[in-house]
């Protein structure tokens, strides 16, 4: 019972929210996400311009992070975590998101509910900046036929970045993809200093 009245709570939330919300997602995709774009191409060194050598590909869209409630189930009256859910590279709990590190914290409580809300974001935002001619852009399509016909594909592709309540903070995850079980993921926390967009902390969460 009490389940089922707080998903109502956070249905209803999100009902009323989701004009306000896509209001935010318009700014947020005009500026801060083509801005966290750059930051992360430039700061990892992403091997992505056309000028480069051995140049990889970089996905034009950026893909939708979902969201979710980890629940919990009762054993031996005791609360355990339930069983991880399949793998998936564009899944993550709000209590992973909150959980920063053990004794740290990015997210706050009060994120939680913006946290959740961006699950209605776009399913797909393409990026757009001016930089963005010198970079070697492909689909997921693309590279998907690539695999199909056995030709060589290297690329990255990332998630839409997700943020806290005061836009001072944000998370996305960067997958590496470079032929059959040869890849990697990795999840990106950023911060706003000073109006620019810095990488606070990433670390690898996947790898085949």
């Amino acid at each position: 019972m009490k389940k089922t009245f707080l998903l109502l709570l956070l249905c209803f939330s999100f009902m009323k929210c989701k004009k306000n919300n896509e209001a935010q997602l318009s700014s947020f995709k005009n500026k801060d996400i083509n801005d966290i774009v750059r930051t992360v191409i430039s700061e990892d060194s992403l091997n992505v311009l056309k000028n480069g050598k051995a140049s990889k590909m970089f996905c034009e869209d950026l893909i939708k992070l979902n969201i979710y409630i980890a629940e919990k189930r009762k054993k031996n009256n005791s609360i355990h975590p339930p069983p991880p859910p399949p793998p998936s590279f564009t899944r993550i709990s709000i209590q992973n998101l909150l959980n920063y590190k053990k004794n740290e914290i990015f997210f706050t409580i009060k994120d939680s509910l913006f946290l959740l809300q961006q699950n209605i974001n776009y399913q797909r935002i393409k990026i757009e900046f001016k930089e963005s001619d010198n970079i070697n852009f492909t689909t997921k399509q693309r590279e998907i036929n690539k695999r199909k016909k056995g030709e060589l594909y290297n690329f990255y592709e990332m998630t839409i970045p997700i943020f806290s309540v005061d836009n001072d903070k944000a998370y996305l995850q960067l997958n590496h993809y470079c032929g059959h079980l040869c890849g990697s993921g990795t999840a990106i926390y950023l911060k706003k200093i000073n109006g620019n967009w810095k990488i606070l902390e990433e670390w690898q969460i996947w790898i085949s």
